[in-house]
């Protein structure tokens, strides 16, 4: 009879080479998305730890959006195939149910080459106004997703993130309602919130 233990043998070599395989492709991808999306906020853009350049930013972009019709409004910013949207996601539809509680209006921002799919984000995301920008109209825009609110005097009152962390595990969306609810009870103030790292695209200049 033939012993079966030289095939045995070649058998748990193959599944150890196999294993080693896909640990290597599982850290080179942990890798590549870690260096490629895991960064601070300004990374990309630092022009915006300025307040100034900041606030005369936000003014240009108002320029370009039809005006608010609630004291306050949600501003958000993302681009459809963004990796770090699934992380984001459960704090977007926080700021949502927020402002939609106070009664203030919700828009999301997405990329002038994504018009041909706002028919089907809008369906899919009834609870806030989706329109599309051209990204030229302004020199630079900052990471996303994030948020922006415009407060009753058409003034900044926040910029920042959804969440902070690898994988937005820490969020800002009880910045976001307690900036809200200052408009209500008029004690907001304006906060920049640009310090720290998490899940982030660069928003695309179109050519």
């Amino acid at each position: 009879m033939t012993s079966s233990k030289p095939s045995s043998n070649r058998l748990v070599v193959s599944i150890f080479i196999a294993l080693g395989i896909w640990l290597v492709m599982v850290l080179f991808a942990l890798s590549w998305f870690q260096s490629r999306y895991i960064h601070e906020f300004t990374q990309q853009q630092p022009s915006f730890l300025q307040a100034s350049y900041t606030e005369q930013w936000f003014k240009q972009l108002l320029s370009h959006l039809p005006a608010k019709t609630q004291p306050a409004r949600v501003i958000q910013l993302w681009q459809p195939d963004c990796l770090c949207n699934r992380f984001a996601r459960p704090h977007a539809l926080k700021a949502m149910e927020a402002s939609d509680a106070l009664g203030y209006e919700h828009i999301t921002l997405i990329p002038q080459s994504y018009a041909d799919q706002l028919s089907q984000l809008q369906m899919l995301n009834p609870q806030t106004q989706i329109l599309t920008i051209d990204s030229q109209l302004l020199k630079a825009w900052p990471a996303n997703p994030s948020v922006l609110i415009e407060g009753p005097l058409s003034q900044l009152l926040y910029i920042g993130p959804l969440g902070f962390g690898a994988f937005c595990s820490q969020a800002s969306t009880s910045v976001i309602e307690n900036q809200l609810n200052g408009v209500a009870t008029n004690t907001s103030r304006a906060f920049y919130n640009q310090v720290g790292q998490g899940c982030f695209c660069q928003w695309p200049t179109e050519k």
